[in-house]
């Protein structure tokens, strides 16, 4: 029997979140089974099952594949030192609900649920933390050029990253909401707001 390769189950978990993420988008996140994910990808129970066990893991894989490369890239910038403002850090932050596919109202859904749900609470809890460190790492030259210590940069690179999340946060709840915007557009928008 030929070993299955690391790529092959990658393309396999892909195409079991596309089409979860098809259902989730379509009946929420409550009302959606694993049965109907299986009816939507056309694959066995027991595929779907040997890379998820649960709605809470494929949330997590969704959130991963999708926002936490994002967040990666945007701290492995910081960790090289790149001077990234606030303003770029959120654009890019933004920038995967217009590129990658990824639904704000899923995201929505995904927190709503999160109130009542302990597994996705968690896993939602744990995208949060990795969340704020890349960004806060993200946001780090920055903060130096604006600091007059390390410990000072620290804690400027911290609080702009909760500011950054907040804002994205913003973003997701209303174009959830009231309807798709323009993440360039939202990020001047708030820029000239908040300088006003």
């Amino acid at each position: 029997m030929p070993k299955v390769t690391e790529a092959y189950r990658e393309a396999r978990r892909d195409e079991i979140a596309q089409a979860a993420i098809r259902c989730l988008e379509r009946n929420g996140v409550r009302d959606t089974s694993i049965a109907d994910i299986v009816a939507e990808s056309g694959l066995s129970t027991g595929a779907i099952y040997s890379h998820f066990t649960n709605k809470a893991e494929l949330a997590r894989y969704i959130v991963g594949r999708f926002l936490v490369v994002e967040i990666d890239e945007l701290e492995s910038r910081g960790r090289g030192g790149e001077v990234i403002p606030p303003r770029d850090i959120l654009q890019s932050l933004l920038r995967v609900f217009s590129t990658a596919g990824l639904s704000p109202g899923l995201v929505l859904q995904f927190w709503g649920e999160a109130m009542v749900d302990p597994d996705i609470r968690g896993e939602m809890t744990r995208t949060v933390g990795s969340l704020f460190s890349g960004l806060a790492t993200a946001a780090l030259p920055w903060a130096r050029t604006r600091a007059s210590s390390d410990e000072a940069a620290r804690a400027l690179a911290g609080g702009t990253a909760r500011t950054v999340a907040a804002l994205a946060q913003g973003y997701i709840a209303n174009t959830a909401i009231l309807g798709p915007r323009d993440p360039a557009e939202y990020v001047e928008s708030a820029a000239s707001v908040l300088s006003a």
